[in-house]
């Protein structure tokens, strides 16, 4: 059956001016422009077709079913500088069709995801921030998989300034954000922050409704403003003239907000402008109740161990957590995580997430403490966290998985079983993380919630684990094996799923000719063997 696209102006122009980017306004001093994947000098190492409808310009690349797959941009700033990089795409398959993102020769991002789209007609874009030279930069999309990319229909770059506005591109919103208004955007679950930087000596935050909220500008400490409407003044003392960063996240009383959560944009002075916000290295995310939200901490979700655990490793994190939730959805309500992990918040009627604006790398679950008091039953719960393991995986195909046991020590032999399952099943890269001693004696606010010095407890044993879970920097290299190193590897304890080698009181610069030991916790699968190889500085070190 063949149809005709539908011909747009924008269309007819795109088409008229073949082989030239189009460029868009996009708020003050920002600029957009367009690359078309079938015009030069785009190079797609498939066909450019035509055969699905809704796209832009005169077709599209669709390249062979073969890991390697490509298509290349060149692309053109002004200035040298961050920029954002967004390609509209098309899967229509249910299977993720990951990339490495390249510019100029260096990986800037690996194995980004492109999710299927439901249909070949339905398009979707996916964002990233990018540094561009001053002039012109290669941009390179390479599939990772057999299946190749999906459809690729063109790339936008976004560089210079924005107008601080919801939908200003300059601006990250990091985890479950409604953005189906685009005047009012609404965060989801606890821990959803937005960060952008700036120009000028001030900025004011516009809001809706009375909102208590935290703030930090320019990595400062965390300012709490309470009971805040209307254009909130961030900078009651103006800042020095230059560029500056900030970071705002609203308050969350049991995973709900504590007032008006709806950011409505930015004020800046006068002339002064948003700019593009450097990437973090990857993305983590908690799944939990109320420990998870931090319930009982001095600042919730920011003193929580989930947030710690993410700002200490440099990662983008996000807690999909309530207060009171449970693992399972129960008939007496309790709000249950193995249908809501899905939404974009907790509340009733709350529409899904939208899965293609980020891919978490490490996902964290600490569920299980509630569901005893709501009468789940040991099968239930098992079955249950088969389930959301596995709802997970279809989103994150890539991420690893860990499944805490909780602190109280409930439905362990269940969560272990869960784990099984999966890993039974072909999935291996999701682990049970056995947390005995995490919490200190003086940890404790009450006899469930840690108080913050718990928090810092879990997150200092949390951290390393997750780390171990990240996939490698591009940037890292060895270079053989060097007699200026040696390592002597030791496994001091060993549990089901887990393990610890040689624990240092600390981690000391070395001398030539000294030694120290260098602890770790870390999680297997199967048969625990030694590691291969060891690095220091990149260079490889004999084993012994």
């Amino acid at each position: 059956m063949k149809w005709l696209p539908k011909i747009s102006i924008l269309t007819a122009m795109t088409t008229a001016l073949a082989g030239a980017p189009i460029a868009f306004a996009t708020g003050a001093h920002a600029a957009t422009t367009r690359y078309e994947a079938e015009s030069a000098p785009a190079v797609c190492s498939g066909a450019i077709a035509s055969n699905h409808s809704g796209y832009s310009g005169s077709g599209f690349c669709d390249t062979p079913n073969t890991v390697g797959s490509t298509v290349q941009f060149t692309v053109s700033a002004p200035t040298a500088g961050t920029a954002t990089l967004a390609i509209r795409y098309a899967n229509g398959t249910t299977t993720n069709q990951p990339a490495d993102i390249s510019v100029n020769g260096t990986t800037v991002q690996s194995g980004l995801g492109f999710e299927g789209t439901g249909v070949w007609n339905v398009w979707a874009t996916k964002s990233l921030p990018v540094q561009l030279n001053a002039g012109t930069t290669t941009v390179r999309l390479a599939a990772t998989t057999p299946g190749g990319l999906p459809n690729i229909d063109y790339v936008e770059v976004t560089t210079g300034a924005g107008d601080g506005s919801p939908t200003d591109p300059n601006i990250r919103f990091v985890g479950r954000w409604d953005t189906r208004n685009g005047t009012a955007y609404v965060p989801g679950w606890a821990g959803a922050y937005l960060k952008t930087a700036f120009t000028g000596t001030t900025v004011k935050l516009k809001q809706r409704n009375t909102i208590d909220l935290y703030y930090s500008i320019d990595g400062g400490p965390d300012v709490y403003l309470q009971n805040m409407s209307g254009a909130v003044n961030l900078t009651p003392t103006p800042l020095a003239a230059g560029n500056h960063s900030l970071r705002v996240s609203y308050r969350v009383v049991a995973g709900s907000y504590r007032g008006d959560a709806v950011f409505q944009g930015l004020v800046f002075d006068p002339g002064a402008h948003t700019l593009p916000t450097e990437p973090a290295r990857g993305m983590v995310e908690f799944v939990g109740d109320s420990i998870t939200v931090g319930t009982t901490s001095s600042k919730n979700a920011l003193t929580a161990y989930g947030w710690l655990v993410g700002e200490q490793l440099g990662l983008d994190h996000m807690q999909v957590a309530q207060g009171g939730a449970c693992l399972v959805s129960t008939a007496d309500g309790c709000v249950g995580l193995d249908r809501r992990f899905v939404k974009v918040s907790a509340v009733d009627g709350a529409v899904d997430h939208d899965f293609t604006r980020y891919q978490a790398d490490v996902v964290v679950i600490n569920l299980g403490t509630n569901d005893v008091g709501h009468g789940v039953s040991t099968a239930q719960f098992q079955s249950s966290y088969v389930g959301l393991l596995r709802t997970i995986r279809g989103k994150y195909p890539k991420a690893a998985i860990l499944a805490l046991k909780t602190f109280r020590g409930r439905y362990v032999p269940e969560t272990q079983a869960a784990v099984q399952t999966v890993n039974n099943a072909g999935d291996r890269n999701v682990f049970f993380v056995n947390t005995d001693g995490w919490v200190p004696p003086d940890g404790l606010s009450d006899a469930v919630h840690p108080n913050d010095i718990g928090h810092r407890a879990i997150a200092a044993k949390l951290a390393p684990i997750v780390a171990a879970h990240l996939a490698p920097s591009p940037t890292s290299t060895s270079s053989g094996t060097s007699d200026s190193c040696a390592v002597q590897y030791k496994i001091i304890n060993q549990w089901d799923g887990g393990f610890q080698s040689t624990n240092p009181s600390e981690n000391p610069a070395l001398a030539p000719g000294a030694s120290a030991a260098v602890g770790f916790t870390s999680l297997w699968n199967g048969v625990n063997t030694a590691p291969a190889s060891f690095a220091l500085n990149d260079a490889g070190c004999a084993l012994s």
